[in-house]
């Protein structure tokens, strides 16, 4: 029954994360704004990818639940990997212009069958943050942010 509880308070962390927006357009054309534009001398930088790498570790063979967030210039993106063979990695390539001035990430892991569990999130090699939990079913979350 406590795996049922944790479960369902890891899901609803997850969607209160994720945000809703909407647009609304009216009837009317939008105005031409390219006599506003302004043209630059200076040439574009060219676009770099970095990494985004999320890891969990434990003393377990698996993770219950391991959800992993990612909000950047290119939007957002969740994924959720079920019992998750430990140590548990996925790189996440972003390319540098789709980085927001500060970009959010978020890692949340369920221990299953250890008393151990640990998240890291990296970028570009750059510990963003790691936190340990114990106890049988234990949870761990990691979140933070980089910049451009």
């Amino acid at each position: 029954m406590k795996k049922l509880h944790v479960s369902a308070a890891l899901i609803l962390a997850a969607l209160a994360l994720t945000g809703c927006s909407s647009t609304t357009t009216t009837g009317a054309a939008p105005a031409d704004t390219t006599a506003a534009k302004t043209q630059s001398s200076a040439p574009a930088k060219a676009a770099t990818t970095r990494s985004v790498t999320y890891e969990v570790t434990g003393d377990g063979t698996k993770a219950m639940n391991v959800t992993y967030l990612t909000f950047n210039g290119g939007g957002s993106s969740q994924a959720q990997a079920t019992s998750a063979p430990l140590p548990f990695k996925k790189v996440i390539p972003i390319k540098s212009d789709q980085l927001f001035e500060s970009s959010i990430f978020s890692l949340v892991a369920q221990a299953d069958d250890g008393t151990k569990i640990s998240c890291k999130i990296t970028v570009d090699g750059k510990v963003i943050q790691e936190q340990t939990s114990t106890g049988q079913y234990s949870v761990v979350t990691c979140s933070g942010s980089a910049s451009k």
